[in-house]
């Protein structure tokens, strides 16, 4: 319990990297991670994008600078494009009284977590980008009209600490009935 806590503590977003490329082994390590993920009704509803070629992760960080946020994703080693499944599996009486979505975008979120924290375990920094035009990036790279992007993570070796986190107080967040 104790090595969870601390690993979810030291775990920050990245910005600044290192020229340092990252090993595809490591990446493939993030997304067996984010694999392992729960998800409604064994779903799995999630896809994975690993973008390290040069001129793509060029242009890909281009299109996460929409409104003029971003201009650090350009030193990115790395991104992992996290996409949602347009029809997730779940079983179908779930799917008729909740509708096959309805966990997808938790699941995915659940994905996205376990991801980033085997990339701290590992040593790289990464951030979550969310400002992007979901119809550019998959033609960019793609990926199914019909799928859904959720996320890119810029990805590299951290060339800095991260920010101390502001979180508020168990007690503000909780409460025991």
């Amino acid at each position: 319990m104790e090595k969870f806590i601390e690993l979810a503590k030291k775990r920050g977003s990245r910005r600044s990297f290192t020229d340092k490329p990252i090993e595809k082994e490591l990446l493939i390590s993030c997304v067996e991670a984010a694999s392992l993920a729960p998800s409604a009704c064994n779903s799995q509803p999630w896809k994975f994008t690993i973008v390290t070629d040069g001129a793509k992760r060029k242009e890909l960080a281009e299109l996460t600078q929409d409104a003029g946020f971003n201009q650090w994703a350009e030193k990115a080693q790395a991104f992992i494009v996290v996409s949602e499944d347009a029809h997730p599996a779940v079983m179908p009486k779930v799917a008729e009284r909740y509708g096959e979505k309805r966990f997808a975008e938790g699941d995915v979120g659940m994905a996205t977590a376990y991801l980033l924290l085997q990339a701290e375990e590992l040593g790289l920094g990464a951030c979550v980008i969310g400002t992007f035009v979901d119809a550019k990036v998959k033609r960019l790279l793609g990926i199914s009209e019909a799928d859904t992007v959720r996320a890119i993570i810029a990805m590299g070796y951290p060339a800095d600490e991260p920010r101390p986190k502001k979180r508020k107080s168990v007690e503000e967040i909780s409460r025991i009935i």
